[in-house]
């Protein structure tokens, strides 16, 4: 492949290159009926929250405006569009969705890093859920974080998730916690085995970006490989070979001037950049 080369794909109504998203929109949902499914990425998916959570996942504790990007809309008793409602033969619960002024975070079985701006619909509560990154075994962002998250950094803890290297969320359930975690990295690592052990996949290490238009809600994907099977068209790319999966480019280092000079980038604050191995 030559180095100049690029493989791009479009993602329109930000979905995830994979899954059709549907439409957010006010419901009413009856005891049989599922709420409307988002794309995590600028619409959220919607979940009931539960009095008590059994599914063994790592949870935190509920904080108040943990995120900038949603500081203007998860504000409490802010409407959120949304109705909740479940209908039993002796009558209903639920009602108009408010924001709480609280959200939390998880990890999904699935090995998603998840962001939940909760709300109370009458006595029923509600969760709309926005994916943050993808985990690897080591708990470690193997992607840049998602739109709303984009240009900060998550780390997973025994204490609980820690955002930019000093706020700590802690773990609802401090002591279930280490035991929550190395479950979930066992899930994890048992699927990645599966990947890395594929004879039909060949792996290689890709730089790897996002342009994101949220205007449009959607998003481009960029990549950039490092090595080339002929080794002269690579003789011009930065050694990445420090870089771990998931680690972001640095505009200002010799990688982040090659990949704005590949993609002709002269704006980076729609951009994103990272190590991920394919």
């Amino acid at each position: 492949m030559s180095r100049t080369s690029s493989r791009k794909a479009f993602c329109a109504g930000a979905i995830l290159c994979a899954a059709v998203s549907l439409q957010l929109s006010s419901a009413t949902a009856s005891a049989q009926s599922r709420p409307p499914h988002g794309d995590g990425i600028f619409t959220p998916v919607i979940v009931p929250v539960a009095t008590i959570d059994k599914t063994g996942r790592p949870i935190t504790v509920e904080v108040t405006q943990p995120e900038p990007g949603f500081s203007a809309s998860m504000v409490a008793g802010n409407p959120t569009g949304d109705t909740y409602v479940i209908s039993f033969p002796t009558g209903s619960a639920g009602g108009p969705c408010t924001y709480t002024g609280a959200g939390r975070y998880l990890i999904e079985s699935t090995g998603t890093l998840t962001f939940q701006v909760l709300a109370q619909c009458g006595k029923l509560r509600r969760a709309y859920s926005y994916m943050v990154c993808m985990l690897d075994e080591d708990l470690r962002c193997s992607e840049a974080p998602w739109w709303y998250f984009k240009d900060r950094a998550y780390a997973i803890a025994n204490k609980g998730i820690v955002i930019n290297n000093s706020t700590v969320v802690p773990w609802k359930d401090a002591a279930e916690a280490p035991e929550e975690l190395r479950a979930a990295a066992t899930r994890i690592k048992a699927f990645r085995d599966r990947f890395r052990n594929d004879p039909h996949i060949l792996h290689s290490r890709l730089i790897s970006c996002r342009n994101f238009h949220p205007a449009a809600r959607s998003y481009e994907i960029h990549e950039l490989p490092t090595t080339c099977l002929i080794k002269s068209l690579c003789n011009s790319i930065p050694p990445v070979d420090s870089l771990r999966d998931g680690d972001p480019i640095d505009w200002n280092s010799p990688v982040g001037s090659y990949v704005k000079q590949q993609n002709k980038i002269s704006d980076t604050s729609t951009w994103t950049c990272w190590i991920r191995t394919q």
